[in-house]
């Protein structure tokens, strides 16, 4: 009778675990920030999204930002779409210090110079054509540090129309490989702390 217990015990139990729907990733990104969050505040009950701490997309220039939750959606979703913006603009401008230092440096290696304004010069009209055309992508309530907070994640899709009107705005000569090699640089997904520490050690 026993014996019989336990198969039948270990048949639940079997059925139980093939029953449970395998994580995608973003579930299983979403639980490794959890628990680093959790592991820092040391508050077992914080819990957001994994594009909060590290906002992407295959689109395009992604980036995020949270606001206190006030309980009130009509106020706190806008304030939250556009901190995410202001992050996006402030995002573009450490990219386009990048290429500046990426081409001079490029230039002075050559012996040449440039009477073009720098890429950095132009990304305050840029960056307003680029939040014009930014959407909102995720709307979601966070909990961090025991407070509560409701997050957006806006995305510009196209990133080579951003980074072209940013050369074309500057009248920077680039011959095509420098043109490719530069905007890989932009279009790469990093964190802004990631960004400003590139910058310094250039």
């Amino acid at each position: 009778m026993k014996k019989h217990l336990i198969t039948i015990g270990v048949c639940f139990a079997l059925a139980a675990c093939a029953s449970q729907p395998e994580q995608t990733e973003e579930q299983k990104s979403s639980a490794q920030a959890n628990q680093q969050m959790q592991s820092v505040t040391g508050n077992p009950q914080d819990s957001a999204p994994a594009w909060v701490f590290l906002p992407k997309s295959d689109k395009g220039l992604a980036s995020s930002a949270c606001v206190d939750w006030s309980g009130n959606m009509a106020v706190d979703r806008p304030q939250a779409v556009a901190a995410a913006r202001a992050d996006m603009a402030q995002q573009i401008s450490i990219k386009a210090s990048v290429l500046d230092k990426l081409y001079n440096r490029k230039l002075q290696a050559e012996g040449k110079s440039d009477v073009g304004s720098t890429f950095e010069q132009v990304t305050k009209q840029v960056s307003s054509e680029t939040l014009e055309g930014s959407t909102p992508e995720e709307i979601s309530l966070a909990q961090i540090d025991g407070k509560k907070y409701l997050c957006a994640l806006v995305v510009k899709e196209d990133t080579r129309e951003t980074f072209d009107t940013l050369v074309d705005e500057s009248n920077r000569q680039l011959d095509p490989q420098s043109k490719a090699a530069l905007y890989e640089e932009f279009r790469t997904q990093k964190a802004m702390k990631e960004l400003e520490k590139e910058l310094e050690s250039l």
